[in-house]
């Protein structure tokens, strides 16, 4: 199979980043604001309830923690399961949507972080906003995501996804949709795919039983 997967809360930790780097932040700036500002949005910069002013200002100042400090961190168990999947003969696709604006050169440094964590895979992608085409155009079988966006994009091209649990995700509910909270979870949850589409793939007639099969 052919698995496309997001990068950052997918394999990082980086809502546990944001949390932290904005408390610091809200601390510092705000010392009179006692409310505990929660991610609005899945992508960075524009995740807490800021301005756009301080929004650009919060995000220079996490940016420089993130390089300076390495606080990017796989997921637990995801090197270790990418690598099992890759080794059962899966190929991996990692997919970010990670664009230049940010990031400098998204593909490079994303490359680097795989690279110093020694997170194997087939091929890297970035700066992609819509996932869905990109999972049709390269024939992958499964997204995994946790942005609510990509995952309908994927689903409304019949393809079946994987929602890495967040806080702002959990009330996604698709029939091609499957939630995981750790990888463990996802490398069960991609076994479960693979033996439903075989079981697909033997049907005489697809369309009529689809529905009843993701109950």
């Amino acid at each position: 199979m052919r698995i496309a997967i997001d990068i950052d809360d997918c394999l990082t930790n980086t809502c546990e980043v944001d949390f932290a780097t904005c408390y610091i932040w809200n601390r510092q700036h705000h010392p009179e604001d006692k409310k505990q500002r929660l991610p609005i949005h899945h992508n960075a910069p524009t995740i807490f309830e800021y301005s756009k002013e301080e929004d650009d200002a919060f995000y220079i100042y996490q940016r420089k923690l993130v390089i300076e400090q390495d606080l990017i961190k796989p997921k637990i168990y995801a090197r270790e399961i990418l690598q099992k999947l890759l080794d059962e003969g899966h190929e991996i696709y990692i997919v970010t949507g990670r664009g230049d604006l940010y990031w400098g050169n998204s593909y490079n440094e994303s490359k680097k972080w795989l690279e110093r964590y020694g997170i194997n895979y087939t091929a890297l992608f970035t700066n992609y906003s819509d996932k869905g085409s990109f999972c049709k155009e390269h024939k992958c079988d499964i997204l995994i995501d946790d942005n609510e966006k990509y995952l309908k994009q994927a689903n409304d091209k019949n393809i079946h996804t994987i929602s890495f649990w967040a806080c702002y995700n959990d009330f996604y509910k698709h029939p091609l949709n499957h939630v995981a909270c750790c990888w463990p979870e996802v490398y069960d949850k991609i076994n479960f795919i693979k033996q439903k589409i075989t079981i697909e793939s033997l049907l005489p007639n697809k369309k009529q039983v689809t529905k009843g099969l993701f109950l």
